[in-house]
């Protein structure tokens, strides 16, 4: 079974990703991720237009990365997207970055995304047919095993 019903996001690393380690940087990551984000949104019916239309955003609450393996310059990267959890206003989503042709996990990114009214800055139900492509996205994902990289915390371990 795929992890994923819907196409991931392909990317590549750029020169000017690379930091002063030799490797792409951590604000990178972050670009990445984010931009699997919004083609994730597109992909369940809250494209930049119908946003716009609807007066409506999402909005990340919580993010957490983990940084697996180095990455540098010219690695073909895909994000691959998987829905943990959902209600009706917000999503658990979970990014698995993976070297585009080696498969190698690279990095993940787990998020907690809100829905909001853009008019009164607060949380708003996500549109029904959002909702069941959440709904059904979630079922195709439910017996995957769950990500290691969830739900950990940042700690010294003692």
């Amino acid at each position: 079974m795929s992890e994923s019903p819907i196409p991931p996001y392909l990317d590549r690393v750029r020169s000017e990703w690379i930091n002063y380690n030799g490797h792409m940087s951590e604000a990178y990551h972050v670009l990445v991720f984010g931009l699997a984000s919004d083609a994730f949104y597109d992909e369940i019916g809250l494209d930049a237009i119908t946003r716009e239309r609807g007066r409506s955003s999402v909005y990340t609450l919580e993010a957490h990365i983990c940084y697996l393996n180095e990455v540098g310059e010219g690695t073909p990267l895909e994000v691959v997207t998987r829905v943990l959890d959902f209600d009706a206003k917000r999503a658990h989503i979970f990014h698995a970055m993976r070297h585009g042709e080696e498969r190698t996990l690279l990095a993940t990114e787990e998020l907690m995304l809100l829905h909001v009214d853009m008019t009164s800055r607060s949380a708003a139900l996500f549109p029904l047919e959002v909702q069941e492509l959440l709904r059904g996205l979630h079922e195709v994902q439910a017996n995957l095993p769950r990500p290691e990289q969830a739900g950990r915390v940042v700690g010294i371990t003692r």
